[in-house]
């Protein structure tokens, strides 16, 4: 994984729902930095598809779509 991959949230967890992403999303990594195993993933509003703000997910929580 790297800046601009699409990646798909592969869990449900509280930490990621209270940030208003879900088991299922795709978002776009937009950070070059790995940072203690985390990338910023930007999810799309489901209301407006617009970029929503950056979630911090574990490498291990994300699969990958498109590098």
């Amino acid at each position: 994984m790297k800046e601009y991959s699409i990646v798909e949230l592969k869990v449900e967890k509280e930490k990621y729902a209270k940030e208003g992403a879900h088991k299922g999303m795709r978002g776009i990594i937009l950070d070059p930095r790995n940072i203690d195993g985390c990338w910023l993933v930007f999810f799309p509003d489901p209301n407006t598809g617009e970029d929503g703000d950056g979630v911090a997910v574990k490498e291990e929580d994300l699969k990958l779509i498109l590098e």
